[in-house]
């Protein structure tokens, strides 16, 4: 007697939330493209600032208003104007100046005899480092200078105080990026515990807490956060317990909503 071969059915897999949500996000091609960009500006921002030649606080105080550029400044037009400046506070002349290369040799002359100290200034300014007295008169009277033109690039420009708007901008997103994550994690905290217990309570318990909910809903959140600022000064940490402050209202009613649902149904 011969056995009929039977075919076993495959088990149906279920498709999870997160599954479906996925697989509905992939099809989206703007949706996938937006995924990708926000990915990529999340990154710059949290690794840009290491490797950026400026820090954000750093002031370039010969580079006011600066206009983005793909070329180092002090651009050719610039490196006279820098020169005069920082002659000028050695309270000397130029005589005369030329470029060699990356460096430029300059004379200065004065009526009083140059300290050789002096040459600190012209290493103070942002468009000049590493100078040399080359030559200096017997009276001291006349000298000569080398200084290497000290090449910085600024890729978005400056602002109105000589700052570099790339490394201020990466820093930005970063800081953005940190009350954003920071902010939402302890909403989440906050709304889940809040939302559970006015749920699982019931009763007067439930109505008192949602309306103290429903007072912080009626607060300005902008006045709110000015108000914070006024009294404890701008930083980090006020503005993760201000956005945090208001994100788990939102949070602490989805999640009262379905403990009630949850509560309400029969079990065995």
């Amino acid at each position: 007697m011969t056995e009929l071969a039977v075919a076993v059915p495959e088990p149906i897999v279920g498709r999870s939330l997160w599954g479906n949500a996925w697989a509905r996000l992939k099809r989206n091609r703007a949706a996938m493209f937006s995924l990708y960009y926000l990915a990529f500006i999340a990154v710059i921002s949290v690794f840009g600032p290491m490797v950026v030649p400026h820090e954000y606080t750093t002031i370039y105080g010969d580079y006011v208003r600066m206009p983005p550029s793909l070329s180092a400044y002090p651009k050719p037009d610039m490196i006279q104007g820098a020169l005069t400046d920082a002659i000028k506070r050695m309270r000397a002349d130029i005589k005369e100046w030329h470029q060699d290369g990356s460096r430029v040799i300059v004379t200065v002359t004065s009526t009083k005899p140059i300290d050789d100290r002096n040459i600190r200034y012209l290493d103070r300014s942002d468009a000049f480092d590493d100078t040399r007295i080359e030559n200096k008169s017997a009276d001291g009277l006349e000298v000569t200078m080398s200084s290497a033109i000290k090449q910085q690039y600024f890729y978005f420009g400056t602002d109105n105080t000589g700052r570099d708007l790339l490394s201020r901008t990466l820093m930005a997103g970063r800081i953005s990026l940190a009350i954003g994550l920071l902010a939402g994690v302890v909403a989440g905290v906050i709304g889940v515990i809040y939302g559970a217990t006015a749920g699982f309570a019931g009763g007067r318990v439930d109505e008192v807490m949602m309306r103290i909910v429903d007072v912080l809903y009626s607060l300005p959140f902008i006045f709110f956060v000015i108000m914070l600022v006024v009294f404890f000064g701008r930083n980090f940490v006020l503005m993760f317990l201000a956005v945090g402050a208001v994100l788990w209202l939102d949070m602490a009613r989805i999640v009262r909503g379905q403990a009630l649902s949850i509560r309400r149904q029969e079990y065995v």
